[in-house]
């Protein structure tokens, strides 16, 4: 054991359990989706793909997701994104099971060029916690589908925070017009997956997507950890 281990013991999120963030009986607690469906209408669709008579040329195309948005998995990106603990987060990749990943496969299968990128945080909210989740998620969706990883979606301005917003309305009202892209000739015709930590009523990727479409991109996915 090491003296950091004595010194800062780990406990498990979720229980107490010592020793390690995440038990294996918390570890159960997590719930891989089990039926991906159209972002617009709700209905089953084979991998998250957006139904043609739900679908307009500025929709995102499909949504993937991996996990149900469950209190266990609240807690742990909740511990990744305002306390800052990167080792929740290494811990918690290892126990996703291969079963869960398998699916990010479509995207091999569907395209061989597509880019990835991460949806942003303001210039303030990055300085406030020294990284950016949805860019931590990507590089580790990255071992999965190998795709380069861009950083030229721009999030202009801060918002209030969506889980702090009930409507639906007001949430698509908080987010419009907050990004836009660095280089539009670079998204001309391109395939892009874009990558989120949770996706709850969609308004922020959708926005995103909007804008991304607008500067010339071909296809818009979004990929995300948790479906909430």
């Amino acid at each position: 054991m090491f003296l950091t281990d004595l010194l800062f013991p780990k406990f498990c999120l979720g229980c107490g359990y010592i020793g390690v963030y995440l038990c294996d009986s918390c570890q159960n607690k997590l719930k891989p989706i089990e039926q991906d469906v159209c972002l617009y209408c709700k209905k089953p669709s084979f991998f998250g793909l957006t139904h043609p008579n739900c679908y307009n040329k500025l929709n995102i195309d499909g949504l993937l997701t991996l996990y149900y948005y469950n209190p266990m998995l609240k807690i742990i990106i909740k511990n990744i994104k305002y306390r800052l603990t990167s080792e929740v987060w290494q811990e918690f990749c290892r126990i996703i099971k291969p079963d869960v990943i398998e699916k990010l496969g479509f995207y091999k299968k569907l395209s061989p060029d597509f880019i990835i990128q991460p949806v942003p945080l303001t210039k303030n909210k990055y300085n406030e916690r020294g990284f950016n989740q949805a860019k931590i998620i990507s590089l580790f969706f990255q071992k999965f589908i190998n795709y380069p990883i861009v950083n030229l979606l721009v999030r202009k301005k801060g918002v209030l925070s969506q889980a702090q917003i009930g409507s639906l309305k007001k949430r698509r009202e908080n987010v419009r017009g907050v990004f836009q892209v660095a280089n539009k000739k670079y998204f001309n015709n391109k395939k892009v997956i874009l990558i989120d930590d949770i996706v709850t009523t969609g308004s922020t990727v959708k926005e995103a997507a909007k804008i991304l479409k607008e500067a010339g991109a071909k296809k818009v996915y979004v990929l995300a950890l948790a479906k909430g």
